[in-house]
């Protein structure tokens, strides 16, 4: 079958359109784009071209509307508003571009576009920590720490743009994404069955892109000018172009030496994108007339009133634009036809030469000083330490005389435990290796994120034991690593990790609630067992001991390998179950475990816990209402506690890593001047030293922590009998690296094996939805969450739909298994066409996991997996009986999974089962493969193996 074209005489009537989307400036930490407004232009030729273009400058929408650069200049008044320029903007640059106007131009194009539709989309990517969920980034798009809305103003490839599409009237949708993390929209491409539909992507998934020249564009927007302009003997299809794109490609690297390779899909046969050079041309379109200026408000600027609006009608070969003056030169000239005397000549060349001064001046301030892409910085830090490196990163003040910022920043965090183990593996960075459908291997971009410039661990233990074996071996070597980090080891060192220095200090302490007594001798210089035998005795049965999660931050890892040590022949599983029956999950970071006991749900559990915190979190959680520094969370619910300074837990030393890679040679130079330039900025400069002490901080001096100020959070009356102005150092220079690697698997163990039943919907209706197979879909989450379960767990797999009255039926038969061999049997299951018997699947599944002869304490999940569907139809009598059954003994966590949007709302049947056995609902707000198999994995002890 020929190729679908255009240009083709039955495709004539046929409404064709390109909507082709551009962001080049960016507010907040984002860097601007200047190469964009290039790209905008070549991709408009290369579709236009008067040979080789397969639409016409009509079928164009563009956003920013903004002047093509060698065109006229338009006049008139421009309405605020998205796509409006602020003042002082520079061209395309200064225009906003947000995605409600996107959005809307593409819902207009997929109900009105009958022929071709094509899609571009230059600008920002962004993508979670798992690689899913590509989101494409606007003006004023920003990331913020809601791990179920992360993004905010982006629009979501999987979500927003591909169940758009998918419903497209077009014959043909292309789709071109030039921006990082593009290869990654190919995970949720899912066309409708039997649409035309093909996607082009800059590079493969998880791979990072160069921003290009202003001059000459973005490499990737600049081949795919050649290549759809200079074809001279057939024409330029889909697949012609996805060839010569890689050729082109080939010799170049993407960021930190990755190779550049564009990727693609298709769905359907193969569509023209450009004629080749020696066609017929096209008869010159007609010449629009613009049309009589009407009363009424204007259109904002980017959505048009009709096709004829959308650009400037092409001009004859040769034209050239006029100069345009500014409105105030225009008044002082003369009508036409006036100039009749030599005094008027020279008077008029007067003013010609004043308002040419003047107009210098102006354009002189706006379009000289263009911006060029600066050089980007990342900065990995731990968890705990996210909110203040990011402050320090956005007052980093790097710019050159024109104002232009020559260094930009870019600050994420990762679990502490991930991020040693990426670094122990290098290599698995830059090459990926094959990973089956259940995600069961070591992924550092998925799971920690870019490859860094700069790491800033919470303290030098995490460095001890990234480099254990050797200072910058980057894991290679085994001396002094425990089995927990070693085991991870599944690539060679690419990496050189330089140490070069502390940029803030702050000790771990156990925060004591005020109401509780404690010898003060015991607040300082003693180990962290005789702090709890004390404290324990003075309030005997009326002490909990929280710390944060030790795989999440380095601080609570170190808090733990004290616990345990100071435990005795107690075994770790003691600890942690007394931990799980008080708080469950435990929160990730010292922030959010504050936050839980601040948020008065845990009876008294606020008043009588004492924490292992960092001190820079104590201290802000002291601070009284309306302080600055007080988190948004702390409420009066939470008691003031007293910090008491264990002998035996290492200072937290925040120390700046610097991360050179292997192959990584582009800009080498200039990127260790800038990395060094921000160390000694962190370490010395006041203002910076200003955002960590005003987090609770304490600043550096010479050889270690300086005493806090009296404008410090430490030095505020809230914390003046709370905190001690000077603490030893403790743990200094000692390598603790094999202890904790073996904590780390002592704590993974901690609560034995488990017991973990999933109940699948695999009705038809998942199918129909395409909620069934493939990446992120229903059976992939599932086997991906299995990589937490290990040889001695009790897991199974039961499939709802059954004719009524039937019992769910086995795809994984209940009890201990060879992970491979149950995710291949999930792999195996298929939908039917029955309803999901939830209601009674729930009863039974509930009475399988609490039968037996099991510990009391050993640890029980029920994952269910459902599309929300049948899910809702449970009736109200019975949804109250299987909420109050949830609520019994011994516990039984409920994870409930819903493919779909809404499901996990307050008071839907979802929240109410995890909300009663203290589990969790999950739905494509959140991360739902990260998350899934996190909470799988507070359950099984494959992490552990």
């Amino acid at each position: 079958m020929p190729p679908y074209n255009a240009r083709g005489r039955e495709n004539g009537a046929k409404r064709h359109r390109a909507v082709l989307i551009g962001v080049e400036r960016y507010t907040g930490t984002r860097n601007d784009l200047p190469a964009v407004a290039t790209n905008l232009r070549l991709i408009r030729e290369a579709l236009t071209a008067v040979r080789t273009g397969v639409l016409d400058p009509e079928d164009l929408v563009v956003i920013p509307d903004v002047v093509i650069p060698d065109g006229p200049v338009a006049e008139g008044p421009v309405t605020e508003g998205e796509g409006s320029p602020e003042p002082g903007a520079r061209g395309s640059g200064g225009r906003r571009v947000g995605p409600l106007q996107v959005r809307a131009a593409l819902n207009a194009a997929r109900d009105e576009v009958t022929g071709l539709l094509i899609v571009y989309f230059a600008g920002h990517g962004i993508v979670r920590p798992d690689g899913s969920d590509l989101n494409l980034m606007f003006t004023d798009s920003r990331v913020t720490r809601d791990r179920r809305h992360p993004f905010v103003d982006t629009l979501s490839w999987r979500d927003d743009v591909m169940p758009d599409l998918r419903n497209a009237r077009a014959d043909w949708v292309v789709v071109i994404l030039d921006c990082c993390f593009a290869g990654n929209a190919l995970g949720a491409f899912s066309p409708a069955a039997g649409q035309n539909f093909a996607v082009l992507t800059a590079a493969e998934p998880g791979v990072e892109i160069p921003p290009g020249d202003p001059r000459t564009g973005t490499e990737f927007t600049a081949a795919l000018h050649r290549l759809l302009t200079t074809s001279e003997s057939e024409p330029v299809t889909f697949t012609r172009l996805v060839a010569g794109i890689r050729d082109e490609m080939a010799a170049l690297k993407a960021i930190d030496g990755h190779p550049w390779i564009p990727d693609e899909l298709r769905h359907g046969d193969d569509v023209v994108l450009a004629l080749a050079t020696d066609a017929e041309p096209r008869p010159p379109a007609p010449p629009v007339t613009p049309p009589p200026k009407a009363s009424g408000p204007r259109l904002p600027q980017g959505l048009s009133k009709g096709p004829a609006d959308r650009l400037p009608e092409r001009r004859p070969r040769g034209w050239t634009r006029r100069p345009v003056l500014p409105a105030f030169a225009r008044r002082l000239l003369p009508a036409p036809g006036r100039l009749r005397s030599r005094v008027s000549v020279l008077v008029l060349a007067g003013v010609l030469v004043l308002a040419g001064a003047g107009l210098w001046h102006v354009l002189r301030s706006t379009d000289d000083v263009a911006c060029a892409s600066p050089l980007q910085l990342r900065v990995l830090t731990d968890p705990d330490l996210r909110p203040t490196v990011q402050k320090a990163a956005d007052a980093y003040p790097k710019r050159d005389s024109d104002g232009c910022r020559t260094v930009g920043i870019d600050v994420y965090d990762a679990k502490a435990a991930d991020a040693v183990a990426a670094f122990r593996s290098s290599s698995l960075w830059q090459e990926p290796e094959a990973c089956p459908v259940s995600g069961d291997c070591p992924q550092p971009q998925r799971d920690v994120g870019a490859q860094p410039d700069i790491w800033i661990p919470a303290a030098g233990t995490a460095w001890q034991r990234a480099t254990a074996g050797g200072p910058g071996d980057g894991g290679t070597g085994t001396a002094g690593a425990g089995t927990a980090d070693t085991a991870a080891d599944a690539g060679k060192s690419v990496v050189d990790l330089e140490r070069l220095g502390s940029v803030a200090y702050t000790p771990m302490v156990l925060g004591v609630p005020d109401t509780m007594s404690l010898a003060q001798s015991l607040q300082t210089d003693d180990p962290l067992g005789a702090i709890i035998s004390g404290l324990e005795a003075a309030q005997p049965g009326a002490v909990e001991i929280l710390r944060p999660d030790p795989e999440a931050t380095e601080g609570a890892l170190l808090a733990t390998d004290a616990l345990y040590a100071a435990s005795g022949t107690q075994p770790a599983s003691t600890l942690e179950r007394g931990m799980a029956q008080a708080m469950r999950p435990m929160p990730s970071t010292a922030r959010e475990l504050m936050c839980a006991l601040a948020d008065g749900t845990h009876n008294t559990l606020e008043d009588q816990a004492a924490v292992l915190v960092p001190e820079q979190t104590l201290a802000q959680f002291n601070l009284s209402a309306g302080r600055p520094g007080r988190p948004t969370c702390a409420t009066e619910a939470l008691a003031h506690r007293v910090a008491h300074y264990p002998s035996d837990v290492p200072m937290l030393d925040l120390p700046f890593v610097r991360v050179t890679w292997d192959g990584a040679e582009r800009d080498a130079e200039a990127r260790e001047a800038a990395v060094r330039d921000f160390h000694d900025w962190l370490a010395t400069d006041p203002d910076a030293q200003r955002c960590f002490t005003d987090d609770g901080f304490r600043g550096v001096g010479k050889g270690g922590p300086v005493r806090p100020g009296d404008d410090s959070v430490l030095g505020s009356e809230d914390n003046t009998s709370a905190v001690r102005e000077q603490v030893p150092a403790t743990g200094a220079g000692t390598d603790v690296s094999a202890s904790l690697s073996d904590t780390l698997k002592d704590y993974r163990e901690a609560l034995g094996p488990g017991k973990v039943l999933y109940l699948l919907d695999n009705s038809t209706s998942m199918a129909a939805e395409q909620l069934w197979d493939g990446p992120g879909r229903a059976k992939d989450l599932v086997a991906r969450s299995m990589s937490s379960l290990g040889a001695g767990d009790a897991y199974g797999v039961w499939l709802m739909a059954v004719p009524k009255g039937e019992a769910a039926t086995d795809a994984v038969l209940f009890g201990p298994h060879t992970r491979a061999t149950a995710q291949r049997s999930v792999a195996g299951a298929e939908a039917v066409a029955h309803d999901a018997r939830v209601a009674k699947s729930l009863q039974e599944a509930l009475g399988t996991l609490r039968s037996g002869r099991d510990e009391e304490e050993q640890p029980r999940l029920l994952v269910v997996v459902t599309d929300g569907e049948d899910f809702e139809d449970v009736g109200e009598a019975q949804r109250t009986a299987l909420v109050a059954e949830a609520r019994g003994e011994p516990l039984v966590r409920i994870v409930t999974v819903s493919l779909r949007n809404g499901a996990c709302a307050q008071g839907r049947f979802g929240d109410r089962l995890a909300s009663a056995s203290g589990g969790r609902c999950l739905d494509p707000a959140d991360d739902i493969a990260a998350e899934l198999a996190a909470e799988v994995a507070k359950t099984g002890t494959g992490d552990a193996e």
